[in-house]
This record gives C-alpha cells, structure tokens and sequence, in this order.
C-alpha cells in the first residue's frame, strides 16, 4: 500500500500542469425509499482528472478524461482489458463528474502501473453520457433494494428502542453507572469503569448504549471482549433485552478457523468448493437470514451457509454491515492483522455497505447534513487490552524464520531465493554486534539495511502472487511444486507485511530490539511497550468508548496505557455486596520470593492451605506464581492430605485443551459439604479469570504470591522504557500486572449478593504501603495472619456467618 501511494504521487507529478490529481467527487442521489424521499450520499476521490489530449492516445482528441490509477507487482503486459471492478470505479468518477459539469461524454483511462519498474498500461474508453446514466440508474436500482429494507428496519429498531425499558428493578448504584455510561456517549468521551463482580455491568452498559443509539448518537454498538465466555454473556443479554420487546439485530463474530468447513482454512476454489461462486449466492443466503431473525449467532450463520452453500467466515463479516450490536474479539477492532476493514480501514466511511442514506425531513432541513456518529465501542475486561495491545502492534522478524523457509523456494523462485539470502546476511549483521545474554535496543539506523533487504523480499513475493493470480483468472493451473510451497508462502508473506506495517508505524512508543535465541539464532523485536497511540487513534473511529472492568486499579495507569487523555472520565461502580461476607487474610510469615524458596517454604505455604481449607468442607482454588512452584506445593500438600474420598484434588495442567478445561470445571459445579476439593491453578491463567462459580461452588481462593510476572527481555524492556518517562517503570512493568492478576483471581469468590468466602493473600509483600495502595475499596479491613494461627482466624469468619 505504501509503494503503491509513493507510485500514485509520481505519476501524478509526471502528468504535467494541466492534470489535476486527487480530485474529490460528491453527488447526492434522490431515491424513493419505503414511499418516501431520501438521498444517498455518493463520495470518491478521482486518481486524476485532466482536459486535453491524452499523450498516450494523442489521435483522439480533446476531451474530459478521468484517470484510475492501479499499481502492481504482476505481469501488466499479459492484460487484454481492465479489471472489471477497477473500470466499475472510474465509471463512476466519470457519471458523477459528466453529471456535475453537464457533458455529454467523457473519458475513462484506467493507468496499470507495475511498481518494480514503473511500466504503464493503459486502457481507454469513450464514455457517452445515455450509457453512464444507463449504467448508473442500473447500480442505484440494484442498490435501492437494500437501502430500503434498511431504512424499513431502521425505523423498526428506532421503535423498540425508545421504548425499551430496563428489565429489572435496578440494583444499588446500577442506575448511576447506566447513567455514566449514557452521559459518556453524548458527550463522545471515553469512560474508563472499574465495576466490582454483582453489578450487573454488562447490562448496565449495554442499556444505555442501546438507548443512545435510539436516539442517533451512535450508529451501532462493538461489544469487544478478550473470552469466548465474556462474548456469550453478551449475547445472552440481547436475548434477555429481546425478551423485552428490542429489536435490534445482533451479531457474534467467530474466528475463521473456528467456523471454516475445511480443517484447514483455504479461500480458493481448488481447494474449497463453497469459494466457488460464493459471491454469485451470498446476496441471496443475506437477504434470508435478514428476513428470518434479529440474532445472527454462530449456529445461524453456519446454518443459512450450509443451505446456500457460501462461507461462513465471510457471511458474517458481510453480516456486521447489517448488525445494529457486533459481539466480538479485540482484535476485529484494533489488530491491523484481523480488524474489520469495511469500518476501520483507512478508506472506510458512512455506514459500510448501506452507506450515509439520509431521509430528508421537511421539518428539520438540517438533518441532511447531520455527521454519521460513529459506532459505541464497550471493552469488557478491558484491563487484558493493555498487554493485548502490545502484541497487536508489536512485530518480530527471527532469522531462523528466514533460514528455515528459503531453502523450500530456492530451485522454484530462484529470484526470490537470491533476496532473501540478502535478508539473511543483514541479520547476520546484526547478530555480530547483539550480546550474549540479554538484548540490545536498536534504532533506525541499527534497522535500515534489514528493513530494505525485508522490502525487496516482500516486493518479489508480491510478484510472484500477482503472477499466480493471473494465471488462476485465465484458467491456467500452477505447477505442483509451487502448490505445494504456497500455504508456507503465504504464511510467511503475511509475517512479513506485519513487520514492515508495524516499521513504518514506529515512533517514541516503541523500543525496538533484538536478541540471540540458541547458538546462531537472532530475532528482532519492533515492541510496542506504549500501545496508548494505536488504541487511541482505533477507539477515535467511534462515537464513544466505555472502558470496563471489574480491576482497573489503578486507574491511571490503564488510562495511560488504553488511550485515555484528560478530558475523559474515571469512574468507581459501587457494589451491592457487604464485604463482611469476605473474609480477607494476610500471612505476615510467608513469601514466594525467588531467594526463599525451598523445601521449607513449600512445606510451610502447604501446611497453610491445609490449616485454611480443614476449617469448612467445600471447593477452594489455590493460585501459584507458576506450574513449577505449584508442583512443589502440591506435593508437600499431600503428604499432609493424601488424596481420599474426603481429600479431593484437581490439577491445571499446561496447555490444557477446551475438553480437559471444561472436565475441570465441572469438578466444581458440585457444592460439597462432606468433602472438600482445592483446584491447584496457575496465577493469570485460564482459571484466574472469566469464570463464574456462584454460592457455594467456590467458597474459598488462596493465592501464593504478589503475581509479579517472570523477568524476561520485554519486561525489561518496559521497565526502562517508562523508567525514562517518570520513573515508574518497575510498577508498570511487574507490580501493576501482577496485582491485577491477583485481583482477578480474588474475584472469583464472591459472585453473588449472598455468597459467603474467604480469600487468602499468601505473602508477606501485601503489607507492604506500595501494595496497599493498589487495594480495592472492599479490601480495606483485612486480618494480618501467621501459618500457624490462620486456621484459627479461619474458623472464627465461618462461625460468625454460618
């Protein structure tokens, strides 16, 4: 995209005075919509307009002649004729510009460019004005179908909206935090929530965003999450809103390997039958799944894909366009690898595929030229936004990458193999002055001869792809060999664009750097460790954005970090628990610290989790600051309780799969009287967060250690990168993430108005004033405890309660 914007504008210099480039072009179109008057809003900018004779055809003549650029790595000199989509655009440029200035025909010249060499192409036709109205009025009936079917459905929801009504009696501080919420969109702010476990946030943000969509302040809604559960709830509660008289179309996005036909996703025609034609019978499968339901859930699109025979993937990204509520991943917002184009690419405007459809309104002329708001974006958990951020904008180029995929072109693309040997040499380079140990940071300079052997690599496979392309089109097949290197191709094409996206994004946000891996290996890092830029200018596409969370402490550090200035606002959620119902120790005599572990300590946190959990039969989680430290604990754990009948023990074991998750957590739907069952789990992991075990399905959590992350490169990093800006950078490197970890798992006690529990804090390090200050408001009163008193102070809490 770069090469070909560089290439746009040189050309464009090259034209000569009379050529006018860029030219933006605007008509209003009227169409009769539902038996009323509207208009559509037609926008484009035209490559180049110029009067005169075309130097390349010199013997036509004179004319109005619109040029459309299109730059290209393939072979422009095996083209009979344009590509049928690119000439449909400048037809376009060229009705609107007839239109405008009451010409009676007009040129159109499609410039193919082949960005290696600078090659042109060109095509020219002749454009008469009874053959453009003809094509236009054809585009606007087609088009005018949809249009009113969305304008039909518009006032549908606008209806129910606005009639909508909360559906339950509002829990204590619920309404203030619906109104926060609502008040936040109006004035097209950011609101970063911290709403504790039981108030209801999720309801009480969609409410309110609903509401001032109703009312016209926001387009439609992106509920963002980082869990498949957090999305399900979301869903659940348009349902439950459904039940309520809404109307309002929603949407759950699944990724494309979860919902693809194939094992393994392949978007071509030889290899996916439903990739043959799909485009000839999505409009159709559209269209009925519109008509049939307001909840466009995984198990309806793939439902209406199996009866029209389209792609799943792709019906629901055609979907969103139509969907009032989009249920979906971080990543469909903010990853420039994944995020929804049709809205946040850089050319993306109005309201995608139905456009900027005004209804003229007699009383109000002004309403024609209201701005399109904007989507409302809510960021649910959005405290995993910060170090999900950082791996959405950050990119990293190994030289085992290199090394390991240019054998496998190298008697195939001999070319392409000669230039990576080229990127290979620069990170040899660049390993000859990296330290043994550690990283080094690098600057522009340090990169520049990587990024420029990286540049001509990825130019050469674009090559080869459009290449390939063109031999699809003309119905030749490609030799076996290069089928068999093209799923490896494109892997490592896409790797490469991120990294070259990622450097030309750079700036002060970034500390870019690398680091020897294994004997000869070298990886370079582009790290983003300030990832506040690149959310900031994602959330600025939208109306508003309600940040929300039940851990956002503290709060100016996740402001800092997701985007937030001082205009926006920070609000507390009050909660509807007694905090009494939550017995809170702290153990004075035991630590996790690296330098006191041993068999003494293991021994004395295990004979602690006995004391705790001996005191009332029940399920307990017991959190580590790792699987190895877990497994020490675990073992001197039973050798005091040795797993029986009454002593019942479950295990997180690395990279568990979706089934062995779920078998683990259905060990906990059991509420025990007679027994007890304590979950061994890993601090920040699977089980940290995100799961909802309520009453007495969870009646204790023991947590061992501070959940300081493991030192590594990129804390490091971070460390000193905010080290230089104020000073903090230990907090925002290890203290703050790692306190937000135990907050998480702290919150999987008390889920519910009348669970009772305990949470236990096993290490000494939360006395301390710099820990303390990170407590929540329902963390104030805590009793300090010994490993050999603690059960004791563990009884006295259930006496009182039970």
């Amino acid at each position: 995209m770069l090469e070909g914007a560089r290439m746009h504008r040189k050309i464009q210099r090259e034209e000569g005075a009379g050529y006018q480039p860029e030219v933006p072009l605007s008509v209003r179109v009227p169409l009769v919509l539902e038996g009323e008057e509207a208009e559509l809003l037609l926008e484009g900018r035209a490559d180049g307009i110029f009067y005169g004779t075309d130097p390349s055809f010199p013997l036509l003549g004179d004319a109005w002649t619109i040029d459309e650029i299109k730059t290209t790595y393939g072979n422009i000199g095996s083209m009979k004729e344009p590509v049928p989509v690119h000439l449909a655009q400048a037809k376009m440029y060229a009705w609107i510009w007839l239109r405008q200035n009451g010409l009676e025909s007009v040129r159109v010249r499609m410039t193919y460019v082949r960005l290696q060499d600078g090659d042109k192409r060109y095509f020219t036709q002749e454009q008469e004005r009874e053959e453009l109205e003809s094509y236009a009025a054809d585009l606007f009936e087609r088009y005018a179908k949809w249009a009113a079917a969305e304008v039909r459905w518009r006032r549908i929801r606008t209806d129910s909206l606005r009639a909508l009504q909360f559906p339950f009696a509002y829990r204590e501080g619920q309404r203030e935090l619906a109104v926060h919420v609502y008040h936040t969109i109006c004035h097209r702010r950011k609101l970063f929530l911290e709403a504790p476990t039981g108030t209801g946030k999720t309801l009480a943000v969609l409410f309110p965003s609903l509401k001032a969509m109703g009312e016209g302040k926001a387009d439609r809604i992106f509920y963002l999450t980082a869990k498949t559960v957090t999305r399900a709830v979301a869903a659940d509660t348009m349902s439950l809103l459904r039940g309520q008289g809404l109307r309002c179309r929603s949407l759950v996005l699944t990724a494309r390997e979860r919902i693809c036909v194939l094992d393994h996703p392949a978007c071509d025609p030889s290899s996916c039958p439903r990739a043959d034609g799909h485009f000839d019978r999505v409009n159709e499968a559209l269209m009925s799944l519109l008509t049939e339901t307001d909840d466009f859930s995984r198990e309806a699109i793939i439902a209406c894909a199996d009866r029209f025979q389209v792609c799943p993937f792709e019906l629901s990204l055609d979907l969103s366009l139509f969907a009032d509520v989009v249920i979906c991943d971080y990543n469909h917002v903010f990853d420039p690898r994944a995020k929804l184009r049709r809205f946040f690419g850089d050319t993306a405007g109005g309201n995608g595929l139905i456009g900027d459809i005004r209804e003229t309104e007699a009383e109000d002329p002004s309403a024609q030229e209201r701005a399109v708001p904007g989507p409302v974006f809510l960021i649910d958990e959005s405290h995993n936004l910060v170090d999900r951020g950082r791996e959405m904008f950050s990119a990293e180029l190994s030289l085992e990458t290199l090394t390991v995929f240019r054998p496998l072109v190298r008697h195939i693309y001999p070319e392409l193999w000669k230039k990576l040997g080229a990127a290979v040499r620069e990170m040899r380079v660049l390993r000859e002055t990296a330290p043994q140990q550690g990283y080094a940071l690098l600057d522009d300079t340090d990169l520049e001869g990587l990024t420029d052997a990286v540049y001509t690599v990825f130019g050469e496979i674009e090559s080869i792809q459009a290449e390939e392309r063109s031999l699809d089109r003309s119905g030749r097949k490609i030799s076996q060999e290069r089928q068999e290197v093209r799923e490896a191709m494109l892997d490592f094409y896409f790797g490469l664009r991120h990294f070259l996206q990622m450097h030309e994004g750079m700036d002060q946000r970034y500390a870019p750097y690398m680091q020897r891996s294994g004997r000869d290996g070298l990886t370079v890092r582009l790290y983003c460790v300030d990832p506040s830029g690149n959310l900031k200018e994602c959330m600025d596409k939208g109306a508003a954005a309600i940040l929300f969370s039940a851990t956002l402490l503290p709060v100016t550090y996740y402001k800092a970090l997701l985007g937030g200035g001082p205009e926006d606002y920070e609000v507390y959620a009050k909660t509807v628990f007694d905090y009494r119902r939550q017995g809170l120790f702290i153990a004075e005599d035991v630590t996790s610290r690296y330098r006191d572990r041993g068999p003494d300590s293991y021994a004395r946190i295990a004979r602690m989790i006995r004391d705790i959990v001996s005191r009332r039969h029940g399920n307990y989680m017991a959190f580590f600051p790792s699987h190895s430290f877990l497994a020490e604990v675990m073992e001197a754990y039973l050798q005091l309780c040795p797993e029986d009948e009454e002593n019942l023990v479950a295990v997180q074991q690395p990279q568990m799969k979706q089934e062995e998750r779920e078998a683990f957590l259905r060990r906990f739907e059991e509420v025990r009287d007679d027994r007890t069952l304590v979950g061994f789990c890993v601090l920040g992991g699977i089980f940290g967060e995100g799961i909802d075990l309520r009453e007495d399905r969870l009646i204790g959590v023991l947590i061992v250690g501070t959940g300081i992350p493991q030192v590594c490169s990129e804390r490091e990093v971070i460390r000193d990168h905010f080290d230089t800006q104020g000073g903090q950078g230990y907090d925002y490197a290890y203290r703050y993430p790692g306190m937000n970890k135990v907050l998480q798992a702290a919150g999987r006690v008390i889920r519910t108005e009348s669970d009772v529990g305990i949470v236990a804090l096993l290490d000494e390090r939360f006395l301390t004033p710099g820990y303390r200050a990170l407590f929540p408001a329902g963390w104030r009163s805590f009793e300090r405890v010994r490993s050999d008193s603690a059960g004791d102070r563990v009884t006295r809490f259930w006496d009182e309660w039970l």
